[in-house]
């Protein structure tokens, strides 16, 4: 359940738009969200719900300027919780014109397992300072997973089929080179009504997958750029991640009628 679990709230976190360049210094003026914009998520196997996940944003002061706070919990619930514990918790303080994260925090809570650590990021310099290993020096414009959501929802165009994105971000206090593939539009079936979405397949480690595409993304494809759902294909079945809340919505979500 751990692995399962794992993989599935830092997919929803981190893949929520891409962009071809992601090396450019600022989010395009039409942002696609707001302060007080909240999202809920439940994990299901079959017709049993194992685990939710919900973002939530505001604007704060950080270190004398006002930047983005996003908080980020995923844990199990029901039955996947009385069996095994998870509670994980990741929050991303970041500029408001640029997206890049200042600091980044990681609260980890599974099974008898805790890790808990906090990074600062200076981005001028292409350094981060980890609390756990040190300062590391990285390459330009490097996210933390919370802030790739965010920046990356406003990042979406030009993208073509099959193209191959790669996302640089510093995750589990280590760079992480994401590689994404774009499959093109389609339309699918929420509690919400229909929904036409952009749909990308990250290329996944082999021996937690039933192969290294089994993993699908489908992302709204309207001006909020929010993820809708999220399919597994594991060994032991497929899993359903699905948006099942969201207040404070920029742009009120698109239906197909």
């Amino acid at each position: 359940m751990k692995r399962i679990f794992y993989f599935s709230l830092i997919f929803f976190v981190l893949f929520s738009g891409l962009n071809s360049n992601l090396a450019a210094q600022h989010i395009v003026d039409d942002i696609p969200f707001k302060e007080g914009e909240n999202l809920k998520y439940i994990m299901s196997y079959g017709w049993i719900d194992g685990g939710e996940a919900s973002l939530g944003i505001e604007k704060v002061q950080f270190e004398g300027k006002q930047v983005y706070h996003v908080k980020s919990v995923g844990k199990t619930i029901g039955i996947a919780h009385s069996i095994y514990h998870v509670k994980d918790i990741y929050e991303s303080w970041f500029d408001i014109n640029t997206g890049l994260p200042y600091k980044s925090l990681m609260d980890l809570t599974e099974g008898k397992y805790k890790n808990y650590n906090v990074v600062y990021y200076n981005q001028a310099n292409k350094t981060v300072l980890s609390k756990k290993s040190g300062e590391k020096t990285l390459k330009n414009n490097v996210f933390d997973i919370v802030a790739a959501f965010y920046h990356l929802r406003g990042s979406f165009n030009n993208l073509k089929l099959g193209q191959m994105v790669t996302i640089h971000t510093y995750f589990h206090d280590k760079p992480w080179d994401l590689i994404v593939r774009y499959k093109g539009n389609e339309t699918i079936k929420t509690d919400f009504g229909k929904i036409n979405c952009m749909k990308f397949t990250p290329v996944v480690e082999k021996g937690t997958f039933k192969d290294e595409e089994a993993l699908d993304i489908w992302i709204s494809n309207d001006k909020n750029r929010v993820p809708i759902r999220v399919k597994m294909k594991l060994f032991v079945g497929s899993f359903k991640t699905d948006l099942v809340e969201h207040t404070g919505l920029l742009y009120p979500l698109n239906f197909v009628k």
